[in-house]
């Protein structure tokens, strides 16, 4: 196995502890189960949505083999009003922890704290102080570096952990390299690793798509967030930066929530 492809995580606690789903050598898409159902979160279409979506990858990637990991956590999908989509990634992610978080509690708090104008988040420090503030039963964790930190992260996916991450999205909602100019975030509620690809199951606030991105074209979409975007610079509204900027705030840094 490459040294790119993440060793396969120790044993799990029992599926009933697991909101979601977890699939170790899987036979084949068609005969693809799943425990979404447990989930208090659970609605009617969310299993086979991650079916098609998995379908999906077998068409577009072409791959022969069963993945070695499938780890995945139903999110609600949330969409953004204005530029919400950090404060819309966090109340998605609640729903892991059991929690019920609206954008406005969120989006007042932010305000109150001085971290934003109109839902706009662009520190990851603020978003973990968020975080701690409305989910008590989560343990935060930020993390410098993903891929540095491989590892943890599909580790973490695999304990029902949900990983926040800014990153520069393109037209179509996935993530490109555009210097931060079109900063987003999302939560990433799982992974599917085969011996030579990681790829990570996400949702954002501008498609209610759950979305397979490849984990190293998401890790260079968040290390390459190094400035405010001129146009967003150039309007009438109001935005809160930290200091040091877009680079300080988001740069190559994401969050990992773990129920405790």
């Amino acid at each position: 196995m490459s040294s790119n492809t993440p060793i396969p995580p120790p044993p799990l606690p029992p599926k009933s502890t697991m909101h979601g789903l977890y699939e170790k050598y899987p036979s084949t898409p068609s005969t693809f189960k799943s425990s979404v159902q447990n989930s208090s979160y659970y609605e009617p279409n969310a299993e086979q949505e991650l079916i098609d979506t998995r379908n999906r990858l077998w068409e577009l990637e072409g791959w022969k083999e069963a993945p070695l990991l499938t780890v995945y956590q139903y999110l609600p999908s949330i969409l953004q009003e204005g530029p919400q989509c950090g404060l819309v990634a966090l109340a998605m992610a609640a729903a892991a922890s059991q929690s019920s978080v609206s954008v406005q509690d969120l989006l007042r708090e932010a305000q109150t704290r001085g971290y934003s104008y109109q839902g706009e988040m662009f520190s990851v420090d603020d978003m973990a102080s968020l975080a701690l503030a409305f989910l008590p039963n989560v343990s935060v964790q930020v993390i410098e570096g993903l891929v540095e930190n491989r590892d943890t992260v599909v580790h973490s996916l695999a304990r029902g952990a949900v990983l926040l991450i800014p990153y520069d999205a393109d037209r179509n909602h996935e993530p490109c390299c555009r210097r931060g100019h079109k900063a987003h975030w999302a939560a990433v509620c799982g992974a599917i690793v085969s011996s030579h690809k990681c790829l990570l199951a996400a949702r954002q606030g501008k498609s209610r798509r759950l979305m397979l991105w490849d984990f190293d074209v998401l890790a260079s979409s968040n290390s390459n967030l190094v400035e405010f975007s001129p146009e967003r610079g150039e309007d009438s509204s109001k935005y809160h930066l930290p200091k040091g900027g877009v680079r300080a705030g988001l740069c190559g840094r994401a969050l990992i929530l773990q129920q405790r």
